[in-house]
């Protein structure tokens, strides 16, 4: 019989001494994100058994980087939240901050906007102040901004289960919101709401949707954001894990946009074979050669521009009722019912109501959707428009660019006759003589007769008659 080394002996007594002490440690555990993208968990208490409960972090405007991190927890059956500072570390542990109250189950995340880091070339989530609180009461989805329960909105019923995620949001047009997303099971099916920005700046909590794709028997959900800036949805069902994602919906979600400029000669371009691979989605691009894409240019080539603008005027009444933009050089292609929608006038209430090419002439028609007086002077500016174009270089086409033109304001003239003739009668008449002599003589009786024999009145005009 052999006997067993002593330092054997010790490593197996250390390998086995937690369960033969008992002494496993039961931890809540936290997934926080730190500024080295990695994934930390630590304790936020360990006087209780863990349960579920949800993180979200904060970095608002003007802040550098992530804050603060707030989590709410199921304290037995008791939903509390909890706040720490960034960086993370144990220098910042969690505190306690207020208690929400029973719940079944929770989340929180914040609203926001994607801005992009300039220096580090991505996008980050510039968040509100306070993030929205998510629970589930007596089979009740409720939710409320930070502590305003005064205000709590009841979202759904029947609800076993929820999970909050913050979608893409564009920073330049911010109705372009897949919205702060709230996923919930109803009866094993999945179903969200979304807190989306409205065309007027409003935010309104839309109608519920369900997630007819991942169909009944689902037991829990994860909403999830993935780098592109989808949002998907991960459930397990009947020992299976189930995911839908979202379609790519805004260009530049992932990536900023970006322009090259290339001055080049003797460029040749070709297109290789289309090879296409059975994907999941199949996704098609396409091309039109009618558009140009690509131009070879000289640094004193032409541009097309507006040679002059004429004014289609109505023969009675001193209006006009659109204009000639005579331009520099011929287009090409068509004038679409887009065209005049784009186009914009200077005078209040005024539209283009129709447009088309007078190729005669080399001119753009445009017709008003009113009457415009004359005497107004009237900015007309055309967009950039691509189903319009002209050879800017030999047979090379390039699209119209956006133009602009004033038609100046006309002044109306007002003229009489140059001579005219003004008759004044005498009511009555009287005539003195300066001197009198009196002689014995006899004077029969005298009369005298005045006569004007020609008389003229100048009438100078002093200005132009206003309109």
């Amino acid at each position: 019989m052999r006997s067993i080394p002593t330092a054997l002996k010790e490593k197996l007594a250390n390998r086995f001494k937690v369960e033969n002490t008992d002494s496993m440690a039961t931890l809540r555990v936290v997934a926080t994100q730190t500024s080295v993208n990695s994934l930390l968990s630590e304790p936020i208490h360990e006087d209780i058994a863990p349960a579920f409960g949800d993180v979200a972090v904060r970095q608002t405007a003007g802040e550098s980087d992530l804050s603060l991190a707030y989590a709410i927890c199921l304290d037995e059956g008791i939903s509390n939240v909890y706040k720490r500072k960034f960086p993370a570390g144990m220098e910042y542990p969690w505190e306690y901050q207020w208690t929400l109250g029973a719940a079944t189950d929770v989340a929180i995340e914040f609203n926001g906007v994607w801005k992009m880091n300039t220096e580090k070339e991505w996008y980050y989530l510039q968040t509100e102040e306070y993030p929205y609180v998510f629970y589930v009461r007596d089979g009740n989805l409720y939710v409320q901004a930070w502590r305003d329960s005064d205000n709590a909105a009841l979202l759904a019923s029947g609800v076993s289960q929820i999970s909050a995620c913050k979608g893409w949001q564009s920073s330049v047009e911010s109705d372009l919101d897949q919205g702060l997303i709230i996923g919930y099971l109803k009866s094993g099916s999945v179903y969200y709401r979304a807190l989306c920005c409205q065309e007027n700046g409003s935010y309104v909590w839309e109608a519920e949707h369900e997630v007819t794709a991942l169909g009944t028997g689902n037991t829990t959900l994860s909403v999830i954001r993935t780098n592109d800036f989808r949002i998907g949805f991960l459930t397990h069902n009947n020992g299976r894990m189930l995911l839908t994602l979202t379609h790519r919906n805004y260009a530049g979600m992932s990536v900023r946009p970006e322009t090259v400029h290339i001055n080049a000669s003797n460029v040749k371009m070709w297109l290789s074979d289309i090879t296409e691979l059975d994907t999941l989605n199949k996704e098609y691009a396409s091309g039109n050669t009618a558009y140009p894409h690509v131009l070879l240019d000289k640094p004193d080539t032409e541009e097309i521009s507006v040679a002059s603008v004429e004014k289609l005027n109505r023969e009675t009444g001193f209006v006009c009722y659109g204009f000639k933009i005579h331009l520099t050089k011929p287009l090409y292609g068509s004038v679409d019912a887009g065209f005049p929608v784009k186009c914009a006038l200077s005078v209040s209430g005024v539209t283009i109501a129709s447009a088309s090419y007078d190729s005669e002439e080399q001119a753009l028609v445009l017709y008003t959707s009113a009457d415009i007086r004359r005497t107004v002077a009237v900015t007309i500016t055309m967009p950039e428009y691509r189903s319009l174009w002209y050879y800017k270089l030999g047979l090379q086409r390039w699209f119209l660019p956006a133009l602009s033109a004033v038609a100046a304001a006309e002044t109306v003239d007002y003229f009489t006759y140059e001579n005219e003739t003004a008759v004044i009668s005498t009511i009555s008449a009287e005539a003195w003589i300066d001197e009198t002599v009196f002689i014995d003589c006899y004077q029969p009786a005298h009369t005298a007769v005045i006569t004007v024999i020609a008389s003229s009145v100048s009438l100078q005009p002093v200005s132009t008659l206003p309109i």
